[in-house]
């Protein structure tokens, strides 16, 4: 196991009284340094494919003590900043009661994976003793023996199920600190990694950094909440709302966090929010340039084999949907697709067309034209897509501005009016309300059958 960084082999002795006694006044600080290596038969990796640090808050609650936690990764993958920290909580007897535990964020083969990482105190501290063992759920635990792990004397507990050890355990022996843990893990078609985390630092705040560390949490947590994000979301891009929100929230954020280890994920805050705002100004101003002109003369491809062409698309409203229709690595957005469906079933006895553009630069390629279109093929038919899907190897897209050049992200939205000029630009994922989909797209849609009710086209 790797060495704990801490400079004292014996935690404080108001340290070991906060830890046994399940709730307490103090406010503990917690720093883990982690690891995620691939396995194979031939044994590990010589390298780690991911690293991480892990910061924590033990501080009391009414129901027992809340864990804040905040992660810092290196390596393949890596949350966005909302997703980055969050609390769970933890009972009188070390379970956790509530809220999301940490995880790290690693992609393997195109697809993200969350790897949950152990909490700082163990549940099962209350049955550790020589030779001991319990099962819970579908895991077998043992008390394998007593061992000293950078200086600390710890029980070394085993948990197996019937796959064989699936995780190992190093426990402070005068409370449920954990020092030190690894897992298996497993991902994409049965591949193997192994887990470790090891505490690295730990000490006792005092009244007045708890209180100003306490403060700073309380407004993170605020602000995760405002951001409406949901859980486990993958992508870093924040919407207009999302930044604006975050942008009010910095200054308070960076009174709050000043001269603590929280500052600097402020910091990483406020760049991203600068470096998104900048984006949206410059998608702002793509916006500007195409709404209320033509849209450009076009010729391209369908999935069936057609031809689709910007002439026929002349006296109807059209919802023309650029992504990179792809099944895999299936993710997010790719619900929204099944939203515009919803809204053209809604919509199409109106005349409203839907059509999605595939947007690859593998479809202009003779070589690589067979594998985009079969994986534009796998998503179509994965959705039950009722609408057409028009390739575009780029020549399309870079004709409407091609956000991605500006380094935001696609999907782009062109809805075009019956006399052929664009009548919206919407770049990025539409917020979703489970009972009316794709809510402020249907608005823009309504507004054009409006005007064409009124104007007799």
């Amino acid at each position: 196991m790797p060495r704990i960084l801490n400079k004292q082999n014996v935690l404080p002795v108001v340290l070991l009284a906060f830890l046994s006694s399940g709730v307490s006044a103090q406010t503990l600080e917690l720093q883990y340094s982690g690891t995620l290596t691939q396995t194979s038969r031939q044994g590990e990796s010589p390298a780690p494919v991911k690293q991480f640090e892990l910061y924590t808050i033990l501080s009391p609650s009414k129901s027992g003590q809340e864990c804040f936690h905040l992660v810092t990764e290196r390596g393949s993958g890596g949350w966005a900043w909302p997703e980055r920290f969050g609390i769970a909580e933890i009972g009188d007897t070390n379970r956790r009661t509530g809220g999301r535990p940490p995880h790290v964020l690693h992609s393997h083969d195109g697809v993200k994976y969350p790897v949950e990482t152990p909490l700082p105190l163990f549940e099962f501290a209350d049955r550790l003793a020589a030779n001991a063992n319990w099962t819970s759920g579908k895991l077998e635990y043992v008390v394998k023996r007593q061992t000293e792990v950078a200086g600390k004397q710890c029980w070394e507990v085993e948990a197996t199920d019937n796959f064989g050890r699936r995780q190992k355990f190093f426990v402070e022996q005068n409370g449920p600190l954990l020092v030190a843990a690894e897992r298996r893990v497993f991902m994409g078609r049965g591949d193997e990694f192994m887990l470790r985390v090891s505490l690295s630092g730990s000490r006792t705040l005092d009244a007045a950094e708890a209180a100003r560390t306490q403060s700073a949490v309380a407004a993170l947590r605020t602000l995760q909440t405002g951001l409406e994000r949901s859980e486990g979301t993958t992508k870093p891009e924040l919407s207009a709302t999302q930044i604006e929100t975050t942008s009010a929230a910095l200054p308070e954020l960076v009174e709050k966090t000043e001269g603590l280890p929280l500052n600097k994920l402020v910091v990483a805050m406020s760049r991203d929010v600068t470096a998104q705002s900048q984006r949206a100004g410059d998608v702002t101003s793509l916006q500007k340039k195409f709404v209320g002109q033509p849209l450009p003369d076009f010729v391209l491809p369908t999935l069936k084999g057609a031809q689709l062409d910007s002439a026929s698309l002349r006296g109807k409203i059209t919802v023309l949907h650029f992504w990179e229709y792809q099944g895999e690595p299936l993710e997010e957005p790719y619900g929204q697709v099944g939203y515009l469906d919803f809204l053209l079933t809604r919509r199409g006895r109106l005349g409203v067309n839907a059509i999605g553009v595939a947007v690859n630069e593998g479809l202009a390629k003779p070589e690589t034209q067979a594998a985009a279109k079969r994986s534009v093929r796998k998503l179509r038919d994965f959705m039950n897509l009722g609408y057409p899907i028009a390739l575009d190897g780029g020549s399309l897209i870079k004709q409407l501005g091609d956000p991605r050049q500006l380094d935001a992200s696609l999907p782009l939205w062109v809805v075009v009016g019956p006399d052929g000029k664009i009548a919206d630009y919407h770049v990025g994922v539409f917020p979703i309300n489970p009972d009316e989909g794709l809510r402020d797209l249907d608005a823009v849609i309504v507004r054009l059958l409006r005007d064409q009710r009124s104007t007799g086209n």
